[in-house]
C-alpha cells in the first residue's frame, strides 16, 4: 500500500513538472497606430504602453513595453517613433546610417553617426509586409562597464516617408544573452502600413 501511495505521488510530481515545463502562449494584440502621415497595424505581444505626442516636429510616439521580465537584469523596452516625410536619402543617412544599393539597404560608411571601431557598429535588415528597412546597433563605449548598454536605431521607408525610430536600450553589454534585439525586431517587422486618410478606430 505504501508503495503505491510513493508511486502515486512520484507519478504526481511528474507530471506536475511536466506541465510547469511546458510555455506559455502570449496572445499579441493587434494595434493600430497613427500620427502625422504614419499610419500601422503592429502586433503587440508584450501589452506595451504607446503614447503618440502632435506637439513635435516630426510627431514622435513613443511605445514602452518590459519584454524580457525573467531576465536577471530586466530592464523597461522604449521605442520613440517619428514619421519622416519625406524620407529622403540624407535623413536615412543622418538617422541610421543606411543607404540603398543594388542588393538592398545596407550600412552607409559615410554617415557621420558611425562612432570608432570600439562601438561596434552594425547593420540589422527588416523585412516586413511590403516593404523592406534596416537599423544599427552601436554600444556605449564610455561610463561604468557593468552599466554600458547597446543601442538601435531604425528606419522602415514607406513610399515617400519612413517610420523611424530609437530604441536606447536593448542589451547590457555585460550581459548579452538578455539582449531584447530578436524581440524588438520582430515586433517591428510585425508592422504593416495602413493607405488610408481615416483616423484609426
Amino acid at each position: 500500500m505504501k508503495k503505491c501511495v510513493l508511486l502515486t505521488a512520484w507519478l504526481g510530481c511528474i507530471v506536475m513538472s511536466a506541465s510547469a515545463k511546458q510555455p506559455t502562449s502570449v496572445q499579441a494584440i493587434d494595434r493600430e497606430i497613427q500620427f502625422e502621415d504614419c499610419h500601422f497595424k503592429m502586433k503587440d505581444p508584450y501589452n506595451g504602453d504607446f503614447r503618440a505626442s502632435r506637439d513635435s516636429t516630426p510627431a514622435v510616439g513613443g511605445y514602452i513595453a518590459n519584454i524580457n521580465p525573467k531576465a536577471r537584469h530586466p530592464f523597461d523596452t522604449s521605442i520613440q517613433f517619428s514619421c519622416e516625410n519625406p524620407a529622403t536619402s540624407q535623413v536615412l543617412r543622418d538617422l541610421v546610417a543606411m543607404r540603398m544599393t543594388d542588393k538592398g539597404w545596407a550600412l552607409d560608411p559615410s554617415s557621420e553617426i558611425i562612432g570608432p571601431k570600439e562601438q561596434r557598429t552594425t547593420f540589422h535588415a527588416l523585412h516586413g509586409r511590403g516593404w523592406d528597412g534596416g537599423g544599427v546597433t552601436a554600444d556605449d563605449i564610455n561610463g561604468d562597464e557593468t552599466r554600458r548598454m547597446r543601442g538601435y536605431a531604425f528606419c522602415i521607408p514607406h513610399r515617400q516617408l519612413a517610420l523611424c525610430g530609437v530604441v536606447r536600450y536593448v542589451a547590457y553589454l555585460k550581459w548579452p544573452k538578455e539582449s531584447v534585439l530578436p524581440q524588438v525586431i520582430k515586433l517591428l517587422e510585425s508592422i504593416e502600413f495602413i493607405d488610408s486618410s481615416g483616423p484609426p478606430n
